[in-house]
């Protein structure tokens, strides 16, 4: 009885009707979602459909794959089992919510999500399939929310093809009929303007005639102003529809969307969704921009930045890399650069003066790589700006490591040789050339958390240039950072107000590694917040190997035979070992921040509010006083400026006083929401400071000082007119 109790039980299993063909339901607050099978089984090589089915809350709506002015689209992240692909999700048609002043694209009540499945050729027969996906969604109604499920959805595999699944294939049909249609002919677009036009020309035919209204819901995002509406013109042989250029102007090819044609042929009407690719050449698409302007800021009309020229912008820039050697940012090196000088001064002036232009050549051209990554980048979709690899916990670490390394070579307890001219003396041998330039690569590195004046609007400008343009930019802010190093190296007279060297460079060169030591103890502090803990544990341990490196390093100096290999061994080992942990943990602590919220966010004071468009838009609308505050916990300057104006008393109670709502735009992980705001502001980088409703009738945001003072965010509430 046993043995067929078995028997039965295995046979049960091994039957179609044992497993879920549609996976099991997973409710949260607002949505519940599910995997959904078109098939009732699997065979080899077989090519099927599988769907996120979300029936959501009433009144509340995910997104589409644009979203609109604000949201994100739902996401999918499959785990298969081998040799099983998966495509993108195949988009059904959305919707259109408007929450004023913002238009969103997404879907209500239920949405489909269809993605198409290939099972290897070799699947065995028999084996249950299990196809698990890691579902992600915003769901907003007055709020938003972001929400996500882990599904399952286990099928069996048999040798042939499974057949479609009666209880299942009325969704699919369903959902298939939702799905645009492929164009029935050619469609040109062309800027006139600051208006994109969608041409439906004659090869349309009779459609045209037929033609009630359009809708467009273009592919990318920022290509138009969604809340604009939309204007549909006829002439004798086409029906155009024209809508506003966004802050991202198409670029010459194919701009694609979906156009929904409502159309009337007699007493009936009916409602068609087309994919389209509309041609579109490019052509003048610059000029016509530079007359719309630039992007306007999130949910009402930004204070625009003065258009500048190339040298104008080039000259901003100098000023800024001039003054960003002032900034706490930049201090450490200073030091660095001050030790640097009094080794110099006894040396020959010829090699003194090619010191500072090697110098220089490191700032500028590390300035320029920075730069073409940054924008390789941008183009490739990513939203990012200026100090954008300090968003990368793994970059921290490793930056951190580097100032331990140079405070350690500093302090004497590893020494490759004894010129001082700069950190790199103690990664070279020779006159010092390649020291030079690796001083001038560390200065880019540590300034990038700062922004001082002037910088902002000519990086934010750069990053809207063409690439040569943008690279000039670059290139002008590293001459104006790495100028008073190359001034001091063609002064004499400055070098001979200089003391002699003696004894007491050594007491010198030792003090300068305690700002290195604080430089590096404040970025651990950042990366606590851009990481979890198991990500702040690696970088401390990764520390006390860098340490162990240097201490084996130097003791192999005066180690022979076996003992020095030993110690040479330990070094490299705990170097690689060091690099390996956060390499190890760096995916740990990407995944326990969101984009936008770091550990400073959430630990923050209460009366800071998170980011929110939806949020500004309604406080606006409501007349009420606003200070949206974009910050980083790796933006020094952010710091010093909350630290010396937010806090103080006199602000707080204005604050108190006109009920104004504090927001902070939290840039200290990476986050495509605040990147386009600063965008719209003309920035690439934070900080940057915002005033909404400032005084009674005031209608443009008021854009704040870099470097903050109490008496400009008193100013800026005060009663009395804006001067």
């Amino acid at each position: 009885m046993r043995a067929l109790k078995i028997w039965l039980f295995a046979l049960l299993l091994t039957s179609p009707a044992a497993f879920a063909l549609s996976g099991s339901t997973v409710a949260t607050e607002n949505v519940k979602a599910r995997l959904v099978s078109e098939v009732s089984g699997v065979g080899p090589g077989q090519v099927f459909w599988v769907a996120l089915e979300l029936n959501i809350r009433d009144g509340w709506h995910t997104y589409w794959r644009n979203p609109g002015d604000s949201g994100e689209p739902t996401k999918l992240a499959w785990q298969l089992p081998p040799g099983f692909t998966a495509g993108d999700i195949v988009w059904t048609t959305p919707h259109r919510f408007e929450i004023a002043p913002l238009v969103n694209y997404g879907y209500a009540k239920h949405a489909m999500h269809l993605v198409q499945i290939t099972a290897p050729k070799d699947l065995k027969a028999g084996t249950p399939v299990m196809l698990a996906a890691k579902a992600s969604w915003l769901v907003c109604s007055d709020v938003c929310i972001p929400e996500g499920a882990d599904l399952q959805l286990t099928m069996p595999a048999g040798a042939q093809a499974g057949g479609m699944d009666p209880k299942e294939s009325s969704l699919f049909s369903a959902a298939r009929s939702e799905l645009p249609s492929a164009q029935p002919a050619a469609t040109s677009a062309r800027i006139a303007g600051d208006q994109l036009v969608i041409t439906l020309g004659g090869d349309w035919g009779a459609t045209l005639s037929q033609i009630k209204s359009l809708a467009f819901f273009p592919y990318d995002e920022g290509g138009i102003e969604y809340a604009t509406p939309q204007k549909l013109t006829r002439t004798k042989e086409a029906v155009e529809l024209s809508m506003k250029v966004g802050y991202k102007p198409p670029k010459a090819g194919a701009i694609r969307g979906v156009l929904v044609v409502s159309q009337q042929n007699g007493t009936q009407s009916d409602t068609v969704p087309i994919e389209i690719a509309a041609d579109f050449s490019g052509a003048g698409a610059v000029a016509d921009q530079a007359k719309a302007g630039p992007r306007a800021a999130p949910l009402t009309q930004a204070r625009q930045e003065p258009e500048h020229s190339l040298i104008v912008l080039m000259l901003l820039a100098m000023l800024g890399g001039l003054i960003l050697n002032l900034m706490p940012c930049v201090f450490p090196v200073l030091s660095i650069k001050a030790i640097s000088v009094v080794e110099q001064a006894k040396k020959h002036p010829g090699i003194v003066r090619m010191k500072g232009l090697v110098f220089a050549a490191g700032v500028i051209s590390s300035m320029l790589a920075l730069a073409a990554v940054l924008l390789g980048l941008r183009a490739g979709g990513e939203e990012i700006g200026w100090g954008f690899q300090l968003q990368s916990p793994l970059f921290v670490t490793l930056l951190i490591y580097l100032l331990l390394a140079v405070g350690l070579n500093l302090s004497g307890v590893f020494e490759f040789g004894g010129g001082l001219a700069g950190v790199g003396d103690g990664l070279t041998h020779g006159d010092g050339y390649r020291a030079s330039f690796f001083t001038g690569l560390l200065t880019t590195l540590v300034a990038t958390p700062c922004t001082a004046p002037f910088m902002a609007p000519a990086l934010g400008a750069a990053l809207t240039q063409p690439a040569i343009n943008a690279l000039c930019i670059f290139a002008a802010l590293g001459i104006g950072l790495s100028l008073p190093f190359v001034l001091l190296s063609f002064a004499p007279w400055m070098r001979r107000v200089l003391p002699k060297p003696g004894a007491w460079m050594d007491t010198l060169k030792q003090f300068f590694a305690f700002p290195i030591y604080a430089s590096a103890a404040w970025l651990l502090w950042v990366l606590s917040h851009e990481t979890s803990s198991f990500g702040l544990g690696a970088a401390l341990a990764g520390t006390v190997l860098i340490g162990l490196a240097a201490w084996a390093y130097q003791k192999s100096s005066s180690s022979s035979g076996g003992g020095k290999v030993t110690v040479l061994v330990t070094a490299a080992a705990s170097l690689l070992l060091a690099i390996i942990l956060p390499v190890r943990f760096a995916d740990v602590a990407s995944a326990t921040a969101a984009p936008g919220e770091s550990a400073q966010s959430k630990a923050g004071a209460d009366e800071w509010q998170p980011y929110s468009e939806a949020r500004i838009a309604e406080l606006t609308a409501a007349g009420r006083p606003l200070l949206v505050n974009f910050t980083a916990s790796w933006c020094l300057t952010c710091l010093v400026n909350e630290r010396n104006a937010f806090s103080d008393s006199a602000v707080q109670a204005i604050f108190r006083d006109k009920n104004v709502t504090l927001m902070k735009g939290d840039w200290t992980n990476r986050d495509p929401a605040i990147t386009h705001a600063l965008a719209a502001f003309g920035r690439a980088g934070v900080p940057l400071y915002v005033v909404y409703n400032s005084k009674p009738g005031s209608t443009e945001p008021l854009v704040l000082p870099q470097l903050l003072t109490a008496g400009a965010i008193q100013s800026a509430f005060s009663d009395s007119p804006a001067k």
